[in-house]
């Protein structure tokens, strides 16, 4: 068997091939940029459009069963993702003169604003890529959405934000509007329907919170920041960290609900992360609370399905 071919190039690809590989690589990394998906996405949606194409999703035979009792069927699993550098987050420390300084942020917690912005803008991008798939696939929306936040230590400074889903259509009706976006399991979404409500959008709330703590004691007549390396204590700086950070993600999920014109938030999933920075010092430790929370806005529907009511009797004769 041969493995290598003459011409140059990459073993087995001609030089045409390859000019044409680069050709569609361009033109994938030109409609990401101008707002849009890969090409190869984009294909796939062409394919999976055509009339009898099999459907995929991450559905369990129980949610199937329970969206087909609703009218709907599953389309394809449909997918947004961004990998997002951070860049450069000022924490607010740093080195004069051989000593560390601190400007802000030293005991009372603060918002660190450039990353509290980065987590809303990798989120932004993935969950539009997620509905443009959708769109293309003539979709009226996505269920059990689910957001992963992954980082890497061969990475720092990176995080790769990825939403996955499955989409689904009504059966025998066109989809109206911009589909939507649920964190709803199949049995949930039809619970949500014969409850009289259905799903907008998803919601989220985010917020990174830093502190810093004075370990060892060396450093107590930093009053409340201190804490002994001697015995067993609540760490209070972190801990208002992590309450702010959650509150200030709680609030901001509510004012998106709020735009989005919503009764309600349901589906809600969480996400923390603790990321830590140098002080230039092994008694005082740096912390970031990262805190993400993600929920489905919902409206109730004009005209609601009537609820089947509970019977304790379970009928044996047709």
């Amino acid at each position: 068997m041969r493995f290598f071919r003459g011409g140059g190039g990459s073993a087995g690809v001609s030089p045409e091939q390859q000019a044409e590989q680069l050709a569609r690589a361009e033109r994938s990394r030109q409609m990401v940029e101008g707002g849009g998906i890969p090409l190869e996405a984009e294909e796939r949606i062409e394919r999976q459009r055509e009339e009898g194409a099999t459907f995929t999703s991450d559905l369990s035979v129980d949610e199937l069963a329970a969206l087909r009792g609703i009218g709907y069927r599953p389309v394809a699993l449909v997918m947004g993702s961004s990998l997002y550098r951070m860049g450069w987050i000022n924490t607010g420390m740093g080195i004069l003169s051989g000593r560390s300084s601190m400007s802000w942020g030293a005991v009372e917690p603060l918002e660190n604003a450039a990353l509290t912005s980065a987590l809303f803008e990798a989120r932004s991008r993935a969950v539009h890529r997620l509905v443009l798939e959708a769109a293309g696939l003539r979709a009226e929306g996505v269920v059990g959405v689910r957001l992963e936040i992954k980082r890497w230590e061969w990475a720092t400074g990176m995080a790769e934000f990825t939403v996955l889903g499955t989409a689904v259509r009504r059966i025998g009706e066109a989809p109206a509007g911009e589909p939507f976006t649920s964190t709803l399991s199949g049995q949930d979404m039809a619970k949500l329907v014969m409850a009289g409500y259905r799903p907008l959008r998803l919601v989220m709330g985010a917020s990174a919170f830093q502190a810093v703590a004075f370990f060892g004691g060396s450093l107590g007549m930093m009053g409340q920041g201190a804490v002994s390396a001697w015995s067993n204590q609540e760490v209070a700086s972190y801990t208002r960290a992590l309450r702010l950070a959650q509150a200030t993600g709680r609030q901001r999920m509510a004012q998106e609900a709020g735009q989005a014109g919503s009764a309600g938030v349901v589906g809600v999933e969480i996400d923390s992360h603790i990321l830590e920075y140098p002080t230039g010092s092994e008694s005082v430790g740096g912390r970031i609370v990262e805190w993400v929370i993600l929920g489905t806005a919902v409206a109730p529907q004009a005209s609601p399905t009537a609820l089947p009511r509970p019977s304790m009797v379970v009928p044996l004769r047709p």
